[in-house]
């Protein structure tokens, strides 16, 4: 849903500021520095491919007037794709202090907003990408080598991404499809814990 708002209200080359707290949020990061400023492009190859919260943070914090403002943008979305179990509490995905502030969703949510997200043409190639880097611009960011942390490469053929994600209140996490003989295929899978 941070990626989704994020291209449906925003220009890509839009450059965003890094703070101290969003380059610090800690877990799955692209890598960002505070006081960087990186176009949302490359802030959204980061939260998608490495899952980078930082990336996550730093969207929210920079776009729509700051962190509460974005929120509110996404669960607005949700309630308007129909994501009536749906809500969240920040934009990466981390867990809060107790399960019941944190973002919740069901599979059945999850999966419109899968299939309306992949038919905006940039995040199905963005969540498809194996590789991304992106050269240093001096004065403004360093150089950023993303690699998609669902390795692409040795998945099951014809798998295209989307995202995972883990938390000690969700467990593993995976929202992917695949498209094989000119169908798509969407799976979601939820709260599954390694044996």
């Amino acid at each position: 849903m941070t990626a989704l708002v994020t291209l449906e209200n925003t220009f890509l080359d839009m450059e965003v500021s890094v703070s101290s707290p969003a380059a610090g949020i800690g877990e799955a990061s692209m890598g960002l520095t505070s006081g960087e400023a990186v176009p949302v492009e490359q802030l959204l190859y980061g939260l998608l491919l490495p899952s980078g919260n930082d990336a996550a943070e730093t969207l929210a914090q920079g776009l729509f007037g700051g962190r509460t403002s974005f929120l509110y943008t996404m669960n607005r979305k949700a309630a308007d794709l129909g994501m009536y179990d749906t809500f969240f509490y920040n934009p990466s995905g981390l867990d809060e202090t107790t399960a019941q502030t944190s973002n919740f969703s069901t599979g059945l949510d999850l999966l419109a907003l899968t299939n309306y997200a992949l038919k905006n043409e940039k995040f199905a190639e963005i969540v498809s990408t194996h590789y991304k880097d992106f050269p240093e611009n001096p004065g403004k960011h360093k150089a950023y080598y993303l690699y998609n942390i669902l390795q692409l490469d040795w998945a099951y053929p014809g798998v295209r991404g989307v995202k995972p994600g883990i938390t000690d209140f969700a467990k593993e996490t995976l929202v992917s499809y695949a498209e094989l003989g000119g169908k798509q295929v969407i799976v979601v899978l939820l709260g599954s814990e390694k044996s």
